[in-house]
């Protein structure tokens, strides 16, 4: 086998353990290629892809770059270049100047929908919701059978304050059974922002029967979740630990049907239940935190990540207790 054929067998190693998400095969591929043309402009892109999977962003941002002047009429490394631009290192006006740079190049409908989702995504990032909603029209007419696309779309329009396409796009999620669930709590969060409350509660009330049905990826047991939580608690100051004296926390799997019925979100974390210290005269049932278990183990990757959300949940739900609006929460990074 001749040096050009081992590259290129090895380039396809590269790249297929990449899809596989082996990243430590593609490492080595990569190092046998390199070692033949480390110079080769598909050498590049499997050493940019690899970084870019690796979450290096620095070694990732270089070797697009150097991609992009080999090969100066590809769109693709510019649009790699914005996207780690705008997500890993947070610079959402040099992500649109790369792009750009990107779009007179672009002729593929998939390179197209990606430069537009990172625009859309950057110029919400700088409040710029009138071109945001401008850019993600621009696939106001393409046919997405997508469904995790389809969800991305509806998020961003949602976001860009474009209630109307956000409800199209999580419609046409609903088709893909599997991702039915995320469809659905979507579009009750578009109905929300509309105003249509009823609309909300009945997509809501799906969403609660379609998750009890869906497997966690992790689990905990009540005692741990409890553990965790009193931890969290343990971080506070001492006064503040006093007038929480009365306020015991609530393990519950999820949301009832009679929460959702209410307006609560069934996919919510946690909830204060009954009157805070900002409303003392108020009258009810006595206080409480509660922790919703099933949906603290759904969005958890692991058992560390887990721990985080209880952790920030409990915080997040004391700090209403003491009466801190959510733009507070926010700034305490506690949203």
């Amino acid at each position: 086998m001749s040096r050009q054929d081992r590259l290129h067998a090895d380039l396809d190693r590269g790249f297929e353990a990449l899809e596989r998400g082996d990243i430590e095969e593609a490492e080595a591929a990569l190092a046998r290629c390199n070692r033949i043309d480390r110079k080769h402009a598909d050498v590049v892109t499997l050493g940019a892809a690899v970084a870019d999977a690796r979450g290096d962003a620095d070694v990732a941002l270089e070797r697009y770059s150097a991609l992009a002047e080999l090969q100066p009429d590809n769109p693709m490394p510019r649009i790699c270049i914005a996207r780690i631009q705008l997500r890993d290192v947070g610079d959402p006006d040099a992500a649109l100047d790369t792009l750009d740079a990107a779009f007179d190049f672009i002729d593929e409908e998939p390179d197209l929908i990606e430069a537009i989702l990172i625009r859309t995504e950057a110029l919400i990032a700088i409040e710029d919701l009138e071109n945001a909603r401008a850019a993600i029209g621009e696939l106001s007419t393409s046919v997405i059978e997508d469904a995790e696309l389809a969800l991305d779309l509806g998020e961003l329009a949602l976001a860009a304050e474009d209630p109307l396409l956000a409800a199209r796009w999580a419609e046409a999620a609903q088709r893909d059974a599997e991702h039915r669930a995320d469809a659905l709590h979507l579009l009750g969060r578009v109905h929300e922002a509309s105003g249509d409350r009823a609309a909300m509660i009945e997509a809501w009330q799906q969403v609660r029967t379609l998750d009890a049905e869906r497997p966690a990826r992790v689990s905990i047991s009540d005692d741990e979740l409890e553990r965790i939580a009193s931890e969290a608690l343990a971080e506070l100051p001492d006064t503040a630990r006093a007038k929480l004296e009365h306020v015991p926390i609530l393990i519950d799997g999820a949301p009832s049907q009679e929460l959702v019925a209410d307006g609560l979100d069934p996919r919510t974390l946690g909830v204060i239940d009954g009157p805070t210290l900002a409303e003392p005269d108020a009258v009810g049932s006595p206080t409480h935190i509660r922790l919703f278990k099933k949906n603290l183990e759904a969005i958890a990757i692991d058992l560390d990540h887990l721990a985080a959300e209880v952790r920030i949940t409990v915080l997040h739900e004391t700090a209403h207790y003491f009466g801190l609006e959510e733009d507070d929460l926010e700034k305490l990074g506690l949203d």
